[in-house]
């Protein structure tokens, strides 16, 4: 039997197998508030071809599709995002004990952290 550790684990491996849910963090994570649904998927275009590239070459309607009926879901769904009022819009609310490992994927990815205190 799994121990409740064990469980969180998962769902922290879960959330970061994506590259695009890795993104979304890294973003939020490094600009404070709600961030645009079309901002991500803009920032998510231009990314493709650097550290977090995915195979293939993906089109803006398809990454805000893939990101509004997947991603954000998984995201929100861990309690790490919610939809602000506009429903365009996201930002994050904690991290429920994934920063470490977040924090790690970015360095993997090669992303900027912010600066602690920030």
């Amino acid at each position: 039997m799994a121990s409740s550790n064990t469980a969180e684990l998962g769902e922290t491996f879960g959330v970061l197998a994506h590259p695009y849910r890795r993104y979304v963090l890294y973003y939020l994570r490094k600009h404070s508030g709600a961030v645009a649904i079309d901002t991500l998927t803009a920032m998510l275009t231009n990314e493709l071809d650097g550290p977090s590239a995915t195979a293939g070459t993906e089109t803006p309607e398809h990454i805000e599709v893939a990101l509004h009926h997947t991603h954000l879901p998984k995201l929100a769904d861990a309690g790490l995002i919610t939809a602000v009022q506009d429903g365009q819009s996201i930002e994050l609310v904690g991290m429920n004990g994934h920063a470490q490992f977040i924090d790690d994927s970015a360095r993997i990815d090669g992303y900027a952290l912010p600066a602690a205190g920030d």
